[in-house]
């Protein structure tokens, strides 16, 4: 008999637990998403599939005759911005917001898949910096939440802090438009720059609302393997060619590139004295 109460009372705990729970989840859904990017953002490692270079109709390309873009720059403390580095620059749909201008077109489609699915708008609370302003902002907020000049991404315009009315900063996976932003970005080729548990890594904590432009199939690599910018740029090796899907994906270093022929080309400088090749079928 003294079993059987036990085990009621237990019984009933739990279920107070579960209740609260479930009470404090659906007062803060964000915590919902917290804990799913918690698990997904700690592997760290990942296996893409190497291609062999005899089954690729490979070919030479001098880096400097090509055009070079910068999805693809690691940019943080240990990886600053060259102090002669100048972005390519674009106006987001004569707004006033100034981003890269590799990124506005899918900045826009971006925009448009969340306000066709959950009705809200997308805003934008910073993109573009100079390096003048983002030192402005390191000297007044200081290291632990800013960084200094030339080692923001923000400096490249590939960066957006973003958020929709009323939900903004650490409050925007709150609402479903946040939600639907959070698992949607890297269809568009964006991804979650600074995500939970990653500090040691990125040297940022958790930001759920900066997010960073890297383009096709690298956003959908990194989040689908839960990496940083980071992880995903030390696991490319050099001079080896990778496969996902309809890509090829190569990183390099050296003026002489090798890319395979018959592809669409994009080459990104990687700020670590190498660049990244996609090549597209």
């Amino acid at each position: 008999m003294k079993k059987k109460k036990i085990l009621k009372h237990i019984i009933i705990a739990v279920s107070v637990l579960s209740a609260i729970m479930a009470g404090m989840f659906a007062v803060m859904p964000d915590k919902l998403v917290y804990c799913e990017q918690l698990c997904k953002y700690k592997l760290g490692s990942f296996q893409l599939k190497e291609a062999r270079e005899d089954e690729l109709d490979l070919k030479t390309a001098d880096a400097e005759s090509m055009k070079i873009s910068g999805e693809l720059m690691l940019v943080n403390r240990a990886h600053p911005l060259p102090t002669d580095y100048v972005p390519a620059l674009d106006e987001y749909k004569n707004s006033g917001v100034i981003m890269s201008a590799f990124s506005v077109d899918s900045y826009a489609e971006l925009s448009k898949d969340i306000s066709d699915h959950t009705g809200e708008k997308l805003y934008v609370m910073s993109s573009y910096r100079d390096a003048s302003e983002q030192q402005k902002i390191f000297e007044a907020e200081g290291s632990s939440t800013a960084m200094p000049a030339l080692c923001s991404e923000h400096e490249t315009g590939l960066a957006q802090d973003l958020y929709f009315q009323s939900y903004s900063g650490s409050a925007i996976n709150k609402c479903s438009a946040g939600r639907y932003l959070t698992s949607h970005a890297a269809e568009h080729g964006f991804i979650l720059r600074y995500p939970p548990m990653s500090e040691e890594v990125t040297g940022v904590g958790y930001e759920p609302w900066h997010f960073r432009y890297v383009g096709a199939p690298h956003a959908e690599i990194i989040t689908e393997n839960g990496l940083t910018l980071e992880e995903y740029i030390d696991g490319l090796e050099y001079g080896k060619f990778y496969v996902y899907g309809e890509y090829i994906i190569s990183r390099q270093n050296g003026n002489t590139l090798t890319i395979p022929d018959g592809y669409r080309i994009s080459v990104s400088a990687d700020n670590c004295g190498g660049h990244i090749i996609t090549a597209k079928r």
